[in-house]
């Protein structure tokens, strides 16, 4: 099982190339085709399919974990957050690494 700091770090590497966040889905395969997370064909991710992609099938709980530290980065609920209008990868991604900060800080203490 990885930690969390591993997870928000490879949801990082997810979202490291342009076109790999979607909304209103977990998943989406390369046609845009709703998807499941674990899927062969699934490219794109929202905030839950990237973190449940990140931990792995073997990690069920990885989201559940994760939802209270979501909500301290972004004070809202992290599906509508996601697929809020006007939101973009690059929002994404920045939570992610405010997240991965406050994790290598909590780490270090």
């Amino acid at each position: 099982m990885f930690t969390e700091l591993e997870i928000v770090e490879r949801c990082l590497l997810l979202f490291a190339k342009p076109g790999r966040w979607t909304q209103k889905t977990c998943a989406r395969d390369g046609l845009g085709k709703p998807v499941q997370v674990f899927s062969q064909e699934a490219r794109c991710f929202d905030i839950e399919g990237a973190i449940r992609r990140a931990a792995g099938n073997e990690d069920r709980g990885a989201y559940a974990r994760f939802v209270p530290l979501i909500k301290r980065q972004i004070q809202k609920q992290p599906f509508d957050w996601n697929d809020q209008p006007g939101r973009k990868q690059r929002d994404m991604v920045r939570m992610f690494e405010d997240m991965a900060d406050e994790l290598r800080f909590k780490e270090a203490s």
